[in-house]
């Protein structure tokens, strides 16, 4: 650092002090009381020649008002009539110097001080050796020279803020930095309110390596007047001779900071709203209407804002993930290469981490799976009835229908929207419902519509529209945490991996808050528009059979896979191998509902909805003659809808186990069992099986 200052020294030196020269020209060989020297040199004049006394004064007065050649002119009648006044000669060497005759400057200097051996004439000759054309390169020899006339010149006067200015000035040219440094002290206890003391202090921290006390001094003196370009340019330097920790260090760190407080702040506001959303759901509304409209549009809304700022939180912190991985794999391979020890090995896995990261991050942003359909989609003109429903609980809750049904091998229920934008503005989304076959066998057609109501609630509240904001975080956190996975990044050692998991967490914790306000919402619809038992019998009903069907299916592949046998409809089959005994699953399913949610889960406990729903005001309901009956019989073909669902559930099975189960051969010869339905003989399957699943 001292090899590297002293280098530039001449560059700051003879810049700042032609910077300064009016303020040299004016105040050289003052002493700390201004005053009380001039009035010393007015009585000395005045003894020798009270008519030279009166041209002093007005030579002076001619340099205060910059009247350099009047000024010159007097100081040389003065010289003239009184030789051993040095403090003439001296002063038109300072107006020679600030009208750029330097050479004849540095003369009148060396004859003030050959009169008399002074501090004031020392100092003034260092000043006139110092000074030179802009940019011109030092001349060692009259910089040493100013510097030795300058140090007896602050020793004679350690009070003076002129002679300690200039110790310092040529302290600094001369790379004297222990000199630089108690002049520079000097200045501080004598001058704690001139620019120059601040630069010299600035440039002493500078050389002894503290950086950022330089960075601070330089900037007390910029508001005491130091010059913008001698500013801009120390400051450029201080900055480019700074390590990159010291330079951004604690911008990082405050940045850093910063982040981790949104992350907490957004935890604490999910956590507050999850609060607020059980409030909202535990008070009783006043009617239905209120309600099963969405009362709490207000807390609604909060939760849309967070969720979106949630989501933008995200995308800024890829950045800083980014940044964290790249400082973390690249300090720890700049580590090894400072001990000048590399083991190859650990800097090639540390590297390959660090680049899986990147990628993970980066294919979370660009990368899109594409999607498929979420089932197999139902012609719904072979189905009218199943059509006739839809339409009549779409005008209960006053709601356009699905516009589409598709089926799956599972016992799930749920609607969901799609479509761009303009789409969204627009009301021409695609509704759509999906349904599982498995939950279909015993639920009635009246617990059947109230369930549907409860999914028409999301519609008419507006749950599925838009989000697609949500769904892209949701999506980019799933990508990259399966792709850290993938590569082996993994683990507590990874920024990102500690990031993506933490902010799921977060994510979850909001969203899933917001989802809980929306299932309650949507019950109070399902709960207005078919009563409360109908959505507490259909609610219990979804729950019971996915936990059955589970069971069911476990059994009855394990039991096909095992004797080789072929499944061409998984739902009929008849298990012959032990199954659960049905007091088990009962309380598998009272355990179901009866479970306490997490923070993250996006539904509340079944029990608490059922309480919840049977508190709203009651409400007359028209039922239908038909709500008795099986939801299958809303179907035009059960047997091909439930084989086609087995097919699905055999390709599955293919792909995620390499095991192929076939569908078998099906007999011409057609019986019914004792319910009634059709069973295909070679198939040895029971309607029964499904009941008892």
């Amino acid at each position: 650092m001292r090899t590297t200052w002293g280098k530039r020294a001449w560059r700051f030196g003879g810049a700042w002090l032609v910077a300064l020269a009016g303020l040299l020209t004016s105040g050289e060989g003052k002493a700390a009381d201004e005053a009380a020297f001039e009035r010393e040199l007015a009585a000395q004049i005045q003894k020798l020649d009270p008519e030279a006394a009166t041209l002093f004064a007005e030579a002076n007065a001619a340099r205060e008002r910059s009247d350099l050649a009047s000024a010159a002119g007097l100081y040389e009648q003065v010289r003239a009539r009184v030789p051993k006044f040095s403090a003439a000669t001296r002063r038109l060497c300072t107006v020679k110097l600030h009208q750029g005759a330097r050479n004849e400057a540095i003369a009148l200097c060396r004859k003030a001080l050959e009169t008399e051996d002074v501090a004031e004439n020392k100092a003034a000759l260092a000043q006139a050796l110092l000074l030179r054309p802009q940019g011109a390169a030092p001349n060692t020899l009259d910089v040493r020279e100013a510097f030795e006339l300058a140090s007896s010149a602050a020793a004679r006067k350690p009070d003076d803020k002129f002679a300690q200015l200039l110790h310092c000035e040529s302290a600094l040219q001369y790379s004297r930095f222990d000199q630089l440094r108690s002049c520079s002290r000097a200045l501080e206890r004598i001058a704690p309110e001139f620019a120059p003391t601040y630069l010299y202090a600035s440039m002493v921290d500078a050389s002894e390596g503290h950086l950022d006390k330089a960075l601070e001094k330089l900037e007390r003196g910029k508001s005491l007047g130091i010059d913008e370009a001698t500013y801009t340019s120390l400051k450029g330097q201080y900055e480019e001779a700074m390590p990159f920790h010291e330079r951004y260090g604690a911008t990082m760190l405050y940045g850093f900071l910063g982040w981790l407080a949104g992350l907490v702040a957004l935890l604490g506001l999910g956590g507050l709203l999850s609060k607020l959303t059980l409030r909202a759901a535990t008070a009783v509304p006043k009617s239905a209407d209120e309600n099963a409209t969405g009362a709490d549009k207000w807390l609604r809304r909060i939760y849309g804002v967070v969720l979106w700022a949630c989501c933008a939180y995200y995308y800024i912190s890829l950045p800083i993930v980014m940044s964290l991985v790249l400082v973390a794999g690249g300090g720890i391979i700049y580590g090894f290469l400072a001990i000048g020890r590399i083991p190859v090995k650990l800097v090639a896995i540390v590297a390959i981490f660090t680049l899986v990261s990147l990628w993970a991050m980066l294919k979370s942003i660009f990368f899109r799976r594409k999607e498929g359909e979420p089932g197999d989609k139902l012609d719904l003109a072979e189905h009218p009835k199943l059509r006739a429903v839809l339409e009549e609980v779409a005008g209960r809750i006053g709601t356009r229908p699905v516009d589409n049904v598709y089926m799956t091998p599972t016992t799930e229920v749920g609607v969901f929207e799609r479509g761009g934008l303009l789409r969204q503005l627009t009301g021409r989304t695609e509704r759509c419902l999906v349904l599982g076959a498995g939950v279909l066998d015993g639920f009635s057609i009246g617990a059947f519509k109230a369930v549907l109501a409860h999914e028409y609630g999301h519609f008419h509240n507006e749950d599925t529209a838009g989000g697609g904001f949500a769904l892209a975080v949701r999506r980019s956190v799933f990508t990259m945490a399966l792709s850290l996975a993938q590569g082996g990044a993994a683990g507590w050692y990874n920024p990102a991996w500690l990031f993506v998991s933490g902010f799921h967490k977060i994510f979850l914790r909001i969203s899933q808050g917001a989802s809980r306000l929306q299932e309650v919402l949507a019950d109070r619809w399902a709960a207005f528009a078919y009563g409360a038992d109908a959505f507490t019998e259909g609610l219990k009903h979804v729950i019971e059979r996915s936990i059955r069907f589970d069971v069911h299916t476990q059994v009855a592949l394990s039991e096909v896979i095992q004797e080789k046998r072929a499944l061409a409809n998984l739902y009929r089959y008849r298990v012959r191998g032990k199954t659960p005994e049905d007091a088990e699953i009962e309380k598998a399913v009272d355990e179901a509902i009866h479970a306490e949610p997490s923070p993250y889960d996006s539904h509340p406990s079944p029990a608490d909805r059922f309480a919840w729903v049977n508190a709203l005001p009651k409400r007359t309901i028209e039922s239908s003659p038909d709500d008795t009956l099986e939801v299958w019989a809303l179907f035009g073909d059960r047997a091909k809808l439930e084989k086609q669902m087995t097919q699905k559930i055999r390709e599955a099975v293919a792909m995620n186990h390499g095991v192929v189960i076939p569908a078998g051969k099906p007999k011409a010869k057609v019986k019914k069992d004792e319910a009634g339905e059709e069973t295909d003989e070679a198939e040895e399957q029971a309607p029964e099986a499904a009941g008892a699943a």
